[in-house]
């Protein structure tokens, strides 16, 4: 057997599923610096954590929950664009579904294949057991002038958070692939 001829390789699709592999590359980098991100402010956290024992002024209480309220904030707003970015690319599945449902020439039959196992693939990424900490819960313990336990379920909202954004980075990058597979 004899090499084929170069031009046949790329006419064959080459440099179309080379694009879709450095885009698929670039999504799993992008989520590695996001989780490099959350482990750096993690880090920051817990020694802010190892600090806050027997907190009795509430100046001091407010002071260090103000830095965990920030990271909480931060990891809302990465939640909220993780969950745009995962209802526009479902969006965009419905209607490519739709369209395919009439019109079997719009995708190959191959990529609706892999998208299918894309999508049954999303489920198989858990998410973590979270306790709801509700605000309530942390007013009425600095009500009572008891920082420590407001601080600690602060922090266990937090945690709470960090486990959610670990979930939905790992869906994301499969509804990553499935946008470059609709493209």
């Amino acid at each position: 057997m004899r090499p084929r001829p170069l031009n046949k390789i790329t006419k064959g699709g080459f440099m179309k599923n080379f694009i879709k592999t450095l885009i698929i590359v670039s999504a799993f980098l992008s989520i590695g610096c996001m989780q490099v991100f959350a482990t750096n402010i993690s880090n920051e956290i817990t020694t802010q954590v190892n600090t806050t024992n027997n907190i009795t002024d509430l100046a001091d209480y407010q002071e260090k929950a103000k830095g965990i309220r920030a990271e909480i904030n931060a990891l809302s707003e990465q939640i909220k664009e993780l969950r745009t970015y995962n209802s526009s690319v479902n969006a965009k599945l419905k209607a490519l579904n739709e369209k395919y449902k009439t019109d079997k020439s719009v995708i190959s039959s191959d990529t609706m294949k892999q998208i299918k196992e894309l999508r049954k693939s999303i489920k198989s990424v858990e998410a973590e057991e979270k306790t709801v900490t509700e605000e309530s819960t942390i007013k009425a313990l600095v009500q009572n002038k008891e920082y420590d336990k407001a601080l600690a379920k602060l922090n266990e909202t937090l945690e709470n958070k960090k486990a959610r954004l670990k979930t939905l980075q790992g869906r994301n990058a499969i509804w990553r692939q499935i946008d470059a597979l609709i493209g």
